[in-house]
């Protein structure tokens, strides 16, 4: 039950007496926008993609990734099922313009179907590792597995891996390594069955130092 705070006006949810589905709704809808990894990876029964929301970049020395693998159906899903077997995958920003070609990656398929194929994605060998990378991503990420770790009360695996070769689009990345973000149009994640935005609508401000921070505290 939802409990408001007069003095405050905030209204406050207890987790340990919501149902997950619920909890789900409120984390989903409040951690936006989140990025999204299309994963490739290579097990026994093929080459496998699927897109997932719980994902983030953790640390530069080394490059560090990680994203976070639910159950379908109580079953393992095929990208945790084939990291198990070889420990390797590409991570994909996806731009705005695969959007669709993303979506179908997210589909039940039954374990053997090459979601890439099937969204008609094209792919192309990785260098360091050996699942393949979709070449229409404008970035691409050959990642090895550093830690699986199980989290939770329901069947999560936190994937954590290390990025061992990086590829761009030409003309993504400029001299300085700065990539462009209007050039990228990264799709992001928001809540509900089919919810995402895109980044188009940027601004920018730069870091404060004490002082400025405090002068503009007093204005």
């Amino acid at each position: 039950m939802d409990d408001l705070d007069p003095a405050s006006g905030m209204v406050a949810f207890d987790p340990d007496g919501m149902s997950v589905a619920d909890t789900y709704k409120l984390m989903t809808g409040s951690v936006v926008p989140r990025p999204i990894a299309l994963v490739s990876t290579l097990g026994p029964s093929g080459p496998n993609a699927a897109p997932f929301s719980f994902f983030n970049a953790v640390a530069v020395d080394p490059p560090t990734l990680l994203f976070s693998v639910s159950a379908r159906d109580g079953a393992e899903k095929d990208t945790l099922h084939n990291i198990r077997a070889l420990p390797e995958f590409v991570v994909h920003i996806v731009g705005a313009a695969l959007a669709e070609q993303m979506n179908i990656c997210a589909t039940g398929f039954a374990r053997g179907t090459d979601e890439m194929a099937e969204a008609g994605f094209r792919t192309a060998p990785s260098r360091k590792v050996r699942p393949p990378r979709i070449v229409d991503c404008p970035v691409q990420l050959e990642c090895r597995l550093v830690q699986l770790l199980p989290i939770g009360r329901i069947p999560y695996h936190l994937v954590i891996g290390e990025v061992v070769q990086f590829h761009y689009q030409a003309g993504l990345v400029n001299d300085r390594f700065h990539v462009d973000a209007g050039k990228l149009d990264a799709l992001g994640r928001l809540a509900g069955n089919g919810g995402y935005a895109r980044t188009t609508d940027r601004f920018f401000m730069p870091m404060l130092s004490v002082d400025e921070a405090r002068a503009k505290r007093r204005r």
